[in-house]
């Protein structure tokens, strides 16, 4: 019987800690994001870059990789400089420094881990603007990838707004 109790409480903390990492990623952008969002914009500025190789690589799954490179390189023979002309994790061009940043619990529904990220990203404008205390929700779709040593790990598939289309279906689009 014993075994069956630190078994059964093994088995619960291992589920806890598959879950804890499942935001991992999100958790990596949304600093990111909040860092992007606290530069002084100007001509030397610098930003960090959600899609650069390492963070494509580490942080995004193959059928993002394959859409987003897909969309570029349709984008590049059209000799357009700029793909994505906002903020695909604020969810807009100008945003605040997210404030009061929540996490929801990861939730799994078959292969896809959805991680629902609240925040608050129009804070900071002056004024009495409606928007200063609206909550921003984004949906992060995330699913299980091995690396390059066979070892899984959680990796973003999509970026979903509220209200808003995917982050994947604009990539399709932009690739036409």
């Amino acid at each position: 019987m014993k075994k069956i109790v630190v078994a059964t409480c093994m088995s619960l903390l291992a589920g806890g800690a598959l879950a804890a990492d499942a935001d991992e990623a999100v958790k990596v952008l949304m600093d990111m994001a909040a860092s992007n969002a606290a530069v002084e914009p100007g001509p030397n500025a610098v930003y960090a870059d959600y899609f650069a190789p390492g963070m494509l690589l580490g942080y995004f799954s193959d059928g993002f990789v394959r859409d987003f490179t897909t969309a570029l390189l349709k984008q590049k023979e059209g000799h357009s400089q700029l793909m994505i002309d906002w903020d695909p994790v604020l969810g807009g061009q100008d945003g605040c420094v997210p404030k009061d940043v929540t996490y929801g619990k990861p939730v799994t529904k078959g292969a896809v881990t959805e991680v629902l990220v609240s925040f608050k990203r129009s804070w900071c404008y002056d004024g009495d603007a409606e928007t200063k205390e609206e909550v921003t929700q984004v949906t992060y779709r995330l699913v299980e990838e091995g690396d390059e040593v066979g070892e899984n790990h959680f990796v973003i598939d999509d970026i979903h707004f509220v209200n808003d289309v995917p982050l994947r279906i604009s990539l399709h689009e932009l690739a036409k």
